[in-house]
């Protein structure tokens, strides 16, 4: 660790903070403020309680196939992802020398570089774990769902069996979303292989973007549109 700098310690301990305190506050809900992820996790309850009421459940079968093909694809790609970075491990030395040859690259040591690539493959290794966990409960869902009754034997909602494929489709659903979350704070510690104020500057940046995306974008107005109209 002592390859560090002053700004080196400055960026990483930001965006650290900056990543933990956003992640904590926006899965609390934000501060009761509307988001995506509050949004989408009551219109997973209301799907489940749908397809408890349905007849024909092809369409939520075909919809929760989706959904794992999604947390697939992404764990494969972490997987493709970590490889390369443990390829820049085994060959640490050129890689140095590629760096410097970038504009605006500070000067840095192999040690250095492998602390800066660690980081990145210890971010990577976390997103691959949510996805593969998200892939998991989605398929815990649809075994929940696939041991719904049908229409003729039963008249009164099961609370107890759309509670637990509700529980499990949030669950899911949060843990696809800080698998992505962790691939946008993945980007300060990319660039921070050039330049360690690229590294404090992209942080705040992500956050901000982080942000926008999840509780001021087009997306979050267009979701709460009905909801505006009512009152």
């Amino acid at each position: 660790m002592n390859a560090l700098g002053r700004l080196d310690w400055i960026g990483l301990v930001t965006w650290a903070v900056l990543w933990l305190g956003y992640a904590l506050w926006a899965d609390q809900g934000g501060g009761r403020a509307r988001s995506l992820m509050v949004s989408i996790a009551l219109r997973r309850r209301a799907w489940m309680r749908e397809a408890y009421r349905r007849e024909n459940r092809i369409t939520d079968v075909g919809l929760i196939g989706s959904l794992m093909q999604s947390a697939t694809f992404f764990s494969s790609t972490t997987l493709l992802i970590l490889g390369g970075l443990f390829a820049v491990l085994g060959t640490i030395e050129k890689s140095a020398e590629v760096l410097q040859g970038l504009p605006f690259a500070a000067r840095t040591t192999q040690e250095l570089l492998e602390i800066k690539a660690l980081a990145l493959t210890l971010v990577f290794i976390y997103a691959f774990l949510r996805f593969t966990w998200s892939l998991r409960q989605f398929n815990l869902v649809g075994i929940v769902v696939g041991s719904y009754p049908t229409l003729d034997t039963h008249r009164a909602d099961d609370d107890r069996a759309i509670a637990q494929a509700s529980d499990l489709n949030e669950l899911a659903g949060s843990n696809f979303a800080q698998g992505l979350r962790a691939y946008y704070f993945a980007i300060p510690l990319l660039v921070w292989l050039i330049n360690p104020w690229l590294l404090l500057g992209g942080a705040v940046v992500i956050t901000a973007t982080t942000y926008y995306m999840e509780f001021r974008s087009a997306t979050v107005r267009a979701l709460y549109r009905d909801a505006s109209h009512d009152r």
